[in-house]
């Protein structure tokens, strides 16, 4: 499918990550992983979309927070 020139790939790319997230298909860093972003750039992107990113749970906050490699 061909888009319209003023259309930003990557915008969509990252609404689309950020649907999937909302709706628990991906998990966080899946999420970032397909944007090509850190978990933290992604949380930032969550939050200008005014997604909610508190359906991750303590644990998995836990492992992102604490392992350096996946930020």
């Amino acid at each position: 499918m061909e888009l319209p020139a003023d259309v930003d790939k990557r915008e969509i790319l990252v609404a689309l990550a950020a649907i999937l997230y909302k709706e628990g298909k991906l998990t966080l860093k899946q999420a970032a992983d397909l944007v090509g972003l850190s978990v933290g750039s992604f949380l930032l992107e969550l939050s200008r979309r005014m997604v909610s990113f508190t359906n991750i749970s303590v644990e998995e906050l836990r492992e992102e927070l604490e392992d350096p490699s996946r930020n």
